[in-house]
């Protein structure tokens, strides 16, 4: 595999890529099947660009995000590099079809968007053959090594944005060293959150590995007519509302016995909850159901009935920050099972105080810093989640502790302005 130094791939580090070549065969029926259900279930999907067939086209910069969560946390930089680039054309890509969902949502005709292609080799060639663009910007750590490859082959600079890597992902490159150090040399820089992501990149042969900061502290409160219409709607006499945003298989149910301990100290008391992959709505909805409770969802689009429920499901993709904004207390879920947890931003820039479970190793250092500074806590029960949420009725708690939480997400602002730096190509 060749090096940004290099022009031609050695024999050597071609050797390096049987493994994943061989994985990439046996994975093949499973994404042929990912495909078809895409395909099946979306209307916007075009499995042809996905097998590579993206028709001659032109970009300035090529951006890829592979789902809602990455397009989320490129909106800034995207609306940031359009007004400074009003002449330029950028390229978005995605994997998922909810993912250009929200590129046209957002950015419909000021942006070109296709899907990324398949990761084998001919696809990605094929859909490079008909690319002209000199930079490829990547949106958090995807790496995909037959894209990358080609990419270097054909001079593109690549970046990574936002790149972060756990302590327990940076392990797991280190079992397949003789494979990793090739892949973490193609990219031209890794623009790393923090002091320790840069240190794992390096230890894994990355070389360009500027600290910049995470762009998601850099978003805005979203101006939005709706909260308020959706806070009216779910607790018409203000009543306690609490989220637990973005589960995972094994803590719905964990979630939902909380809230009922809660309910009976706190009778009005209503709950939102968000799985994170949209294939669970429903088994989560009839979860909720069988436990007892008034479920209501959020497609359904009857806000009249929100009231007279006690679990709103948040079944609906690209509305995270409206859920946030009109909840009182953030449980930032993937983090009562061993998954890692995910992003605690969003809602610290919200002024929401934030509760997070046991395991948050995905974003460690964000969340370790929110909790030193007052604006999350940790728990590792359900007790200790009815704890803190009784202890949280109190108005000037939550004040207290939200306010603590945009402090700290402030002071790690500046990110957006480095990123567009790297990359300015006037």
């Amino acid at each position: 595999m060749r090096t940004p130094n290099c022009i031609k791939i050695s024999s050597t580090k071609n050797k390096r890529m049987w493994l994943y070549r061989f994985l990439l065969v046996v994975a093949t029926p499973f994404i042929a099947r990912r495909i078809w259900r895409f395909h099946k279930r979306y209307d916007n999907y075009r499995v042809a660009e996905a097998l590579g067939k993206w028709g001659a086209m032109k970009a300035d910069l090529w951006l890829h995000c592979a789902s809602v969560g990455e397009v989320l946390a490129a909106k800034t930089l995207i609306t940031q590099w359009l007004t400074q680039h009003p002449n330029k054309t950028l390229l978005v890509t995605t994997v998922t079809p909810t993912g250009e969902a929200q590129v046209q949502k957002w950015f419909s005709g000021r942006v070109q968007h296709r899907y990324l292609p398949l990761d084998h080799t001919v696809c990605v060639q094929r859909a490079l053959k008909q690319l002209s663009c000199t930079q490829l910007a990547i949106i958090e750590t995807e790496l995909w090594p037959n894209l990358l490859k080609a990419a270097k082959a054909k001079g593109m600079t690549i970046q990574v944005i936002n790149a972060r890597l756990s302590e327990r992902s940076a392990k797991r490159y280190e079992k397949f060293g003789f494979f990793s150090r090739s892949l973490m040399a193609l990219p031209d820089r890794f623009l790393a959150h923090a002091a320790t992501d840069a240190e794992r990149f390096k230890a894994l042969g990355a070389t360009g590995v500027p600290v910049v900061g995470n762009i998601k502290f850099d978003i805005s409160p979203p101006e939005d007519s709706e909260i308020a219409v959706w806070r009216q709607a779910i607790v018409p006499k203000n009543e306690f509302v609490w989220i637990a945003a973005s589960t995972h298989e094994g803590e719905d149910l964990q979630f939902l016995a909380a809230h009922q301990a809660l309910l009976q100290q706190v009778p009005d008391a209503k709950l939102i909850l968000v799985p994170r992959h949209p294939e669970r709505f429903e088994a989560v909805y009839k979860l909720s159901q069988q436990q007892g409770f008034q479920t209501v969802r959020r497609s359904d689009d009857q806000l009249d009935t929100w009231a007279q429920a006690n679990v709103l499901l948040g079944d609906s993709m690209g509305e995270m920050m409206r859920y946030f904004a009109i909840s009182d207390v953030v449980f930032v879920a993937g983090s009562m099972i061993e998954r890692g947890g995910h992003n605690p931003i969003e809602p610290a820039i919200l002024s929401k105080p934030v509760i997070v479970g046991a395991h948050t190793f995905n974003f460690a250092d964000i969340t370790e810093s929110l909790i030193h500074d007052g604006g999350a806590v940790r728990v590792r029960s359900e007790g200790e989640l009815v704890d803190q949420l009784l202890l949280l009725q109190d108005l000037t708690q939550r004040q207290t502790m939200g306010q603590k939480a945009l402090s700290n997400a402030k002071a790690n602002q500046g990110a957006l302005a480095r990123v567009l730096q790297y990359l300015d190509i006037s």
